[in-house]
């Protein structure tokens, strides 16, 4: 199993529109993508130790070709609204994914 995270940073003050956002679009991930393929998904923002403004969008896949495939989904146009709203947002530079693979 793969812990996919996608982690990004907000403007402070940003966080609550910032995580309206990003809800909408998982429903729309997990309702019209491969995203529905993952086991699990959570949004996470820091609280003690990362700053309120970092937020974790995390994924569970049973394979990378899994996550690949749901990533690649992306670009239909039902999440363009979403990408466009959130895009404000984002802090540049600060957006990247983690892989993790699960051992135990």
């Amino acid at each position: 199993m793969f812990v996919c995270q996608w982690h990004l940073d907000i403007p402070f003050g940003k966080q609550a529109e910032a995580v309206r956002i990003m809800t909408a679009w998982g429903k729309e991930k997990f309702a019209s993508s491969e995203f529905r393929l993952a086991k699990s998904a959570r949004l996470l923002v820091g609280h003690i130790g990362p700053s309120p403004s970092h937020i974790v969008d995390e994924y569970v896949f049973d394979t990378v070709a899994d996550f690949e495939a749901a990533l690649q989904g992306m670009s239909a146009p039902q999440f363009r609204a979403h990408a466009e709203a959130l895009m404000p947002f984002i802090i540049p530079g600060s957006q990247h994914w983690e892989v993790l693979r699960v051992v135990s």
